[in-house]
């Protein structure tokens, strides 16, 4: 399903699959289901050699993992040790750019956020050079999208689908779809962003990342809503609910639930409003939504 990109180190090799970044953490988790992801990451780190190339690896995928459950703070704690280290493996260094600029923008600190994202595009640009993986050029557009390029990230998306189109690989047509989403989402252009979220639900539903697939319909249900298509937002909303842990995707299940309610307050249903809004616990919502958390608590 996935092809793994093999990069020759300087003592070794460090692999990388290729998905939204260079480390997925839900396929590296796939190959076993006794313990949650976090703990069998933290157990295979702790078992690793350190700063072996397998331990790179591990940590790697415990970045990935940080990042996709909105763990900003951790996130940033955790790359920060390594930022200003120049003996790490090329691969991972990019990692900690890449996540730790993105921590940062998410933090608020813009410029500390802008400055590693250059020296991650630097090197994922040589990368790519050296190597052609298709998903190093979505990562290069989605550097650019996240610190306001929009249409050069645009633009980096157009060559990937050019070059890459025909690849077989879902994974790669999802993250190509979803970037191109949130490009067209910035620029406003709602419309083109709900093609592409289409698109990106159609092929993250060939595999079984269930992750993946809760973030495609999310998106899609968030765009539904934009444009005023309230059962669709709902429909894909509740999907995606269905393929969220309640543990570790509490933060994520948090915003969906108050879209939720907000969507149906919107639709003038209050009561499936307040339905919705009854599952949310207030200690669960981010700062980014505490506003529309207050604004519907007034109403409902």
């Amino acid at each position: 399903m996935k092809k793994t990109l093999t990069l020759l180190l300087g003592f070794g090799c460090f692999y990388a699959a290729a998905s939204e970044n260079f480390s997925d953490h839900e396929v590296y988790c796939a190959q076993q289901s006794q313990v949650s992801c976090l703990d069998f990451i933290d157990q295979q780190l702790a078992s690793a050699q350190l700063y072996s190339d397998k331990w790179y690896e591990i940590k790697s995928y415990q970045f990935d993992y940080y990042y996709d459950k909105l763990a900003y703070q951790t996130l940033k704690d955790s790359t920060e040790p390594f930022i200003e280290k120049s003996d790490l493996p090329i691969v991972f260094q990019v990692q900690v750019y890449f996540y730790y600029a993105k921590s940062m923008h998410y933090l608020g600190d813009y410029e500390t956020g802008r400055k590693y994202a250059t020296k991650a595009f630097d090197k994922l640009q040589a990368i790519y050079d050296s190597f052609g993986n298709p998903m190093r050029m979505v990562e290069l557009a989605n550097l650019q999208h996240v610190f306001g390029n929009k249409e050069t990230a645009l633009h980096i998306l157009d060559r990937a689908e050019r070059r890459f189109g025909k690849s077989k690989d879902p994974i790669f047509h999802f993250e190509l779809a979803s970037n191109k989403a949130n490009v067209f989402h910035s620029l406003g252009d709602i419309e083109r962003a709900l093609v592409s979220r289409v698109s990106a639900v159609e092929w993250i539903l060939k595999t079984d990342h269930s992750r993946k697939i809760s973030v495609a319909m999310g998106n899609l249900a968030r765009t539904h809503q934009l444009l005023s298509q309230y059962d669709k937002a709902n429909h894909f909303y509740v999907e995606s609910l269905n393929y969220m842990d309640a543990k570790s995707d509490r933060l994520v299940i948090a915003i969906y639930k108050l879209r939720l309610a907000q969507i149906h307050w919107q639709a003038g249903n209050r009561a499936q409003a307040a339905h919705w809004f009854k599952q949310v616990h207030k200690e669960d919502i981010r700062s980014s939504h505490a506003k529309l958390y207050t604004q519907l608590k007034t109403q409902l």
